[in-house]
C-alpha cells in the first residue's frame, strides 16, 4: 500500500516502549480521581455557592482564596488574639480592594477525621467569616446550618 502524499502516515498504536495507550489510572466515579486540593477547592466552592443561593449579589462582592496554611502575618495577629492556629481569616473591603475570605486548606484537613467532617468544618469557616465581615450572627448568615446556636 502507497502512502498518498496528502494523507499523514498513521502513527503506531503503541507507545516508544511498547506498553500501548494509557489511560486514566482511577476511574472519574470513584473519590480517588480527584485530589485532595481539588476535592477541598470543591467543598469551599460549595459553601459559597450555598451562601450565594441565600445572599445572591451581596456575596458575590467577597473574593474566596484558598491557602495551603497562614502567613506570618496572620500567625503573628492569631498569637497576639491568643489562638492556636487560624483556620480561615478576613480582610474587609476598603475604597480600592474588595473584601476577601481566606481558608487555609492544611489547618483544615488535620482538624478534620474525614471528608464529610472537612466540607461541614469548611462551611462553618465561611459562614464565620462572612458573618464577620457583615456583623451578622451564623445563624442569621445561614439559618439552615445554624438552627439554634447563636454563640457559636
Amino acid at each position: 500500500m502507497e502512502h498518498n502524499q496528502q494523507t499523514p502516515p498513521q502513527r503506531s498504536r503503541r507507545n516508544r516502549h511498547g506498553r500501548g495507550r494509557r489511560g486514566p489510572l482511577i476511574p472519574m466515579h470513584l473519590p480517588a480521581y480527584r485530589t485532595r486540593p481539588e476535592r477541598f477547592d470543591d467543598a469551599v466552592m460549595a459553601s459559597a455557592q450555598r451562601l450565594g443561593e441565600r445572599w445572591g449579589q451581596k456575596l458575590s462582592v467577597i473574593d474566596f482564596r484558598i491557602v495551603p496554611v497562614p502567613g506570618d502575618k496572620v500567625m503573628t495577629q492569631a498569637a497576639a488574639a491568643g489562638d492556636r492556629m487560624p483556620l480561615s481569616s478576613a480582610r474587609p473591603a476598603t475604597a480600592k480592594r474588595r473584601a476577601r475570605i481566606s481558608i487555609y486548606r492544611l489547618p483544615l484537613e488535620q482538624a478534620s477525621h474525614s471528608h464529610t467532617e472537612l466540607v461541614d468544618l469548611v462551611h462553618q469557616c465561611v459562614v464565620h467569616e462572612v458573618a464577620n465581615l457583615w456583623m451578622l450572627s451564623p445563624n442569621e448568615v445561614d439559618p439552615e446550618y445554624f438552627p439554634e446556636d447563636p454563640d457559636y
